[in-house]
């Protein structure tokens, strides 16, 4: 063989072998590690550090570690998968437990707690039952009659605790309102005569996908009957129910859905009376199945109520909250503010479901404290019939008593259909323009004001009776004000000299009177008076 061809064959043979080891190398380049590592910490049952404990996984014994002085340990190259790991200590129980190691990351347990060697099995016999989507049966037994904790969570800090109501040597509990497809740790505690609390070991579970009961089909409200008192009726789902029974939950205002009834209603029920409806505020109402494990369906939601009676909080109504339906009086307490925003719209029902006001067929608003009615030209308030009855005695209107709390203002106010006077104010100050009141039998009646009233670009039409009485008031100013289809347009009656009745830039179209009483030291002036069959003006002093 020539020279050329040995060195060929030697070439050849170099690169065979630098290709299968670069081969060896890649393959062990490219497999995975098949180990994890795990740390903690050893505690006592006091959660004081246990130190110098021996630590170790029985598929790798060779990797024994002691717990530090705070009683952390780490532990590596453990193999990937199930590993029992075990904890020894002279004076402390041999502790055995199994930890989920993953491949190639690091497995951190808060901490492992230890028994006292030798000590009773305090707590004992652990069983994680009836698993479900939102809840889980727990039962165990103790040593002795006592009251148990419950400590659980999705970690091993916990976070919740449910508390036992009487104490028994056979435990069962059932807790509810947990997410579904995911993994709880709990464990058990008691506290003993001498102050000393006792655990048991971590526990963890994990709940079933979600598996509600069929939700009810409709919920709605019944009609109002007594002050404080909502009732709402449900109707149950007809066929795939788990259900054996019912929770009814309560949102007021712009807060939390809150549950409402002390124990699961009875799958026979469907209706409940909420006791505890507090007057000023919007509530809705809903209802969820309930299975027997506690878990429960999507909730069934009511229409909104306002609820109507005595009221003893401050009250905003926006606009947003509009239409408002009322259906019973509203007293508005001394010392309560109730506001509203412009385009607010509220709608009066015919008749009177709690009759806490003077008229006990009607529905009226009194005002023993301040209310703020902030309409607008382009958004008034407005109050109206709820069934849109054309009747001008739908609804008692309005009652200011007082000024104690703060001066009362009704801006750019629209109401229709009012029994009586729409407005009846007896309190010493208020604040009125824009006013429009329509279709009623009476306008307004004013009494013993102390300050100066000015009345702007007030309205009054279709008024069977009188439009406006004034009636032993400081001051009034009635300005820009429109009368038209009025019986009686203004009445004022004086006592004093010095009252004054000011009436400006104002039309009055009316079929009987326009101006008539006593008037002191009044002011008539560019005033539109059209009287078809009565007396434009009677004036005595």
């Amino acid at each position: 063989m020539c020279l050329s061809e040995r060195k060929k064959l030697l070439l050849t043979g170099i690169a065979a072998g630098m290709l299968l080891l670069l081969s060896l190398l890649s393959g062990c380049g490219l497999r995975q590690s098949q180990t994890g590592s795990l740390s903690s910490r050893v505690i006592d049952a006091d959660g004081n550090a246990v130190v110098n404990a021996v630590v170790f996984s029985i598929f790798a014994e060779q990797e024994k570690v002691y717990s530090g002085i705070d009683g952390s340990f780490y532990l590596s190259e453990l193999p990937a998968g199930l590993n029992n790991i075990v904890i020894m200590h002279n004076d402390y129980a041999l502790e055995e437990r199994q930890v989920e190691i993953k491949s190639d990351d690091a497995t951190v347990i808060e901490y492992i707690r230890l028994d006292r060697a030798n000590a009773p099995h305090r707590i004992f016999n652990i069983q994680v039952a009836d698993v479900a989507s939102t809840s889980v049966r727990i039962t165990w037994n103790t040593y002795r009659s006592v009251t148990c904790n419950i400590e659980y969570g999705i970690t091993m800090s916990y976070g919740t605790i449910y508390r036992e109501e009487r104490p028994a040597e056979q435990h069962a509990v059932i807790l509810t309102d947990l997410e579904p497809e995911t993994v709880y740790h709990f464990r058990v505690q008691y506290i003993d005569d001498e102050s000393v609390s006792h655990y048991s070991y971590d526990f963890p579970f994990r709940t079933d996908s979600a598996d509600r009961p069929v939700q009810p089909l409709t919920a709605k409200l019944r009609p109002l009957v007594s002050l404080g008192v909502v009732e709402v009726e449900w109707e149950a789902a007809s066929t795939g129910n788990s259900a054996n029974g019912y929770n009814i939950y309560r949102l007021v205002n712009d807060n939390e859905w809150q549950r409402i009834n002390d124990t699961t209603i009875s799958l026979n029920e469907s209706v409940f009376a909420d006791i505890n409806a507090e007057a000023g505020t919007f509530c809705r109402y809903a209802v969820t199945a309930v299975n027997a494990f506690g878990a429960e369906s999507e909730k069934t939601v009511s229409e909104t109520v306002f609820v109507p009676g005595i009221i003893n909080r401050d009250v905003t109504i926006r606009a947003t909250d509009s239409p408002v339906s009322i259906y019973s009086d509203l007293v508005i307490t001394a010392g309560i503010n109730f506001s509203v925003e412009a385009g607010v719209e509220f709608l009066i029902a015919e008749s009177d479901a709690f009759k806490a006001g003077l008229d006990e067929d009607r529905i009226e608003i009194q005002v023993h404290g301040r209310i703020s009615l902030q309409g607008s030209l382009e958004k008034p308030v407005k109050f109206g019939p709820l069934q849109g009855s054309g009747r001008r005695d739908h609804w008692a209107g309005f009652r200011i008593v007082s000024s104690q709390t703060g001066v009362s203002e009704m801006v750019n106010t629209q109401m229709f259909g009012c029994s009586g006077y729409a407005l009846t104010v007896v309190a010493e100050r208020i604040q009125i323009s824009g006013l429009a009141i329509s279709y009623c039998e009476n306008g307004m009646s004013l009494s013993g004001l102390r300050d100066t009233l000015e009345l702007n670009d007030c309205k009054f039409s279709e008024i069977t009776g009188t439009a406006l009485k004034v009636n032993k008031c400081r001051r009034v100013i009635v300005d820009g004000a429109d009368f038209s289809e009025v019986t009686s347009a203004i009445e004022n009656f004086t006592d004093y000299a010095d009252d004054q009745l000011m009436v400006r830039n104002t039309s009055i179209v009316c079929l009987k009177t326009g101006i008539s009483g006593t008037f002191g030291k009044s002011k008539i002036y560019n005033v539109l008076l059209v009287a078809d069959v009565g007396t434009g003006m009677k004036i005595e002093n």
